[in-house]
């Protein structure tokens, strides 16, 4: 009776397998393809997480400037990097202070940059060491 069900089980096995794959190579590529789905969204997850919210300040615009996206650096970095485009050129300091939930600032860094007409790039900024990255909200952008 025992060999009756090892045959049915192998014939129904044969059946589902009209084509040259496997059954092992079947579940191998499910599972690899959801492996690499659940390492995409992770890695996307882990993304979103390090985004921040900015405040661009009104002279940013003035000046030809705008942020469309910062990042944290990872756990453990003071460090935050802004995504900024310059419709024209610009010479000059911009400033990010980082503030807490209730807005008050907890942090300021600088950086001198040059930017050439219709340029981007990210533009990190260096916090002090005492800052505690994990109670910032929102990076408030400007230019000097």
């Amino acid at each position: 009776m025992n060999k009756s069900i090892v045959v049915m089980a192998l014939a129904l096995g044969l059946v589902a397998c009209k084509d040259d794959t496997s059954v092992s190579q079947k579940a191998g590529s499910a599972i690899s393809g959801t492996a690499a789905d659940f390492v995409a969204g992770l890695g996307e997850g882990v993304d979103k997480r390090m985004n921040v919210t900015l405040q661009a300040d009104p002279g940013l615009a003035a000046q030809g400037l705008t942020v469309t996206l910062g990042k944290s650096r990872g756990m453990g970095s003071k460090d935050a990097a802004v995504y900024v485009v310059a419709d024209k050129a610009f010479k000059g300091k911009l400033v990010a202070r980082a503030l807490d939930a209730e807005g008050t600032e907890i942090g300021r860094a600088s950086a001198e940059e040059e930017f050439a007409a219709d340029d981007a790039r990210y533009v990190t900024f260096k916090f002090n060491e005492e800052m505690d990255s994990q109670l910032v909200r929102t990076y408030a952008v400007s230019a000097r």
